[in-house]
């Protein structure tokens, strides 16, 4: 009966481990290689969905087009924030999603505020505050790095494309988002990184490292079990988007653990009042 809770939950874990592989690649590997491999493993995990994603209407197309560009603004932000910063302290900003879909909702839609939702922006913003107060041993004046605002600026082109998912997802299904969303992603990185080699007279040349299809796998696992909770009858949009930020409980723990940092309690205790503030918004809206 509750299957789609589980399926949040594991989505969010998945999404976590994500994070912490993307740590490791961006180690090893550059960002733009890094960002090129990744997109074309996903693109080869979902192109056994070919048949289905060539049915996609033309204007459906178009719009995935557009949120493929978001995202690859977004990434490579988000991907900077998170090779330059420690992921304990990085990945719950990228939590500012909902908040920002909230404004969006206000400013585009006519929406309005209720009360438990100003509440509930109200401790996260505080949440905010008290983590990047504690990672302000690791990181001198934290809020003004330019590398956190790249993260804040990730995170609202990835709350963006989540309002445009609202749009698509009418007249499009979930495998044909993935593999034209996958598709387009590839040839931008691909070009990206030929373009920034020549530019800089560099030949070309791809560095492969093993946590980079380990990162598509787990990248497209959670997004797909993500959408299938999302399409089952019972399930509540309200409940899953909440379970789903537990993946930044597991970043701030594997992370932590893996690149020796520092404060884990502390900033585990501010990421459960961050999730606590994200389920107010949408849970008791």
């Amino acid at each position: 009966m509750y299957t789609w809770l589980w399926m949040s939950l594991m989505s969010g874990i998945l999404l976590g481990f994500y994070d912490v592989l993307t740590k490791k690649a961006l180690r090893k590997v550059s960002l733009l290689n890094v960002l090129a491999l990744y997109t074309l493993f996903s693109f080869l995990i979902v192109s056994f969905d070919y048949k289905n994603a060539l049915k996609v209407e033309s204007f459906s197309l178009i719009l995935i087009l557009l949120k493929s560009f978001i995202i690859f603004i977004s990434w490579i932000l988000g991907f900077i924030a998170l090779r330059s910063l420690p992921i304990s302290v990085i990945s719950p900003f990228s939590t500012l999603t909902p908040v920002f879909t909230i404004f969006m909702g206000v400013t585009i839609l006519g929406e309005r505020f209720s009360l438990l939702q100003v509440a509930g922006i109200i401790i996260i913003l505080i949440s905010y505050y008290f983590i990047g107060k504690t990672g302000k041993a690791e990181i001198a004046s934290l809020f003004r790095n330019k590398y956190l605002y790249m993260m804040v600026g990730s995170t609202f082109l990835s709350a963006t494309s989540a309002l445009m998912d609202k749009i698509i997802l009418k007249k499009a299904n979930t495998g044909q988002v993935q593999f034209w969303f996958c598709f387009f992603l590839t040839i931008m990185y691909f070009a990206a990184l030929i373009i920034n080699n020549i530019r800089k007279n560099l030949e070309l040349s791809i560095r492969f490292s093993w946590f980079i299809p380990l990162m598509s796998l787990f990248l497209v696992v959670s997004d797909r079990i993500y959408f299938e909770a999302v399409n089952m009858t019972a399930s509540k949009i309200s409940i899953i988007l909440p379970l789903r930020r537990i993946s930044v409980i597991v970043s701030i723990i594997m992370g932590g653990i893996l690149f020796k940092e520092k404060n884990l309690k502390r900033k585990l205790v501010y990421a459960f009042l961050l999730l606590t503030g994200v389920a107010v918004i949408f849970v008791f809206k």
